[in-house]
């Protein structure tokens, strides 16, 4: 029965793959400020956001876990993801940058750079891109990478933000389409 769900999988996959690629999307750099959405948790999509140096997506002011928590916005430089706090009671580095942590057969947090966090040594800040508004993540060997996963909090609607590579589709995550907002 596992089987037949993962090839399942494996298939829905490689089929919106092939239509992301007859589709036309093109690859972008988009200008200006911008949101990042995950879609597929709720009726639209949820913003990500920033609390004590982690992702998370949803409406980050009814997250009360964190001693720094700000709904962010972003531009795009040079592969990267720059955040901006949208708090007016809290200003970020010059340096937040969104990261993922492509470690092999590992499903890591996504987080931040800057503002005193201690950030892993595995994260990676560079290699961003967008095919129309998805966001991707493009590998050492040229494969565009969307692994991004979702993890329920124990506040309702709000989710830790996570990127997957142990292509195994682990129990308790969800699987979101992440784009921006233009």
């Amino acid at each position: 029965m596992s089987l037949n769900i993962l090839w399942t999988s494996m298939t829905l996959a490689l089929q919106a793959m092939a239509a992301l690629s007859q589709s036309g999307l093109q690859k972008r750099y988009p200008t200006g400020s911008f949101s990042i959405l995950a879609y597929g948790v709720g009726s639209e999509g949820l913003n990500v956001f920033y609390s004590d140096g982690l992702a998370y997506v949803g409406d980050y002011s009814k997250w009360v876990s964190g001693s720094v928590t700000t709904d962010v916005t972003f531009v795009f430089e040079n592969s990267r993801i720059i955040a901006t706090a949208t708090n007016k009671d809290y200003t970020f580095d010059a340096d937040t940058f969104l990261y993922i942590r492509p470690t092999p057969n590992q499903v890591l947090p996504v987080g931040f750079t800057g503002n005193d966090i201690d950030i892993p040594d595995n994260a990676s800040v560079r290699q961003f891109l967008f095919y129309g508004r998805y966001l991707m993540w493009q590998n050492e060997n040229g494969l565009l990478c969307d692994s991004f996963r979702l993890k329920e909090t124990d506040v309702g609607d709000i989710y830790q933000l996570y990127w997957d590579t142990s292509n195994l589709y682990p129990p308790s995550f969800l699987i979101p389409t992440v784009k921006s907002s233009v």
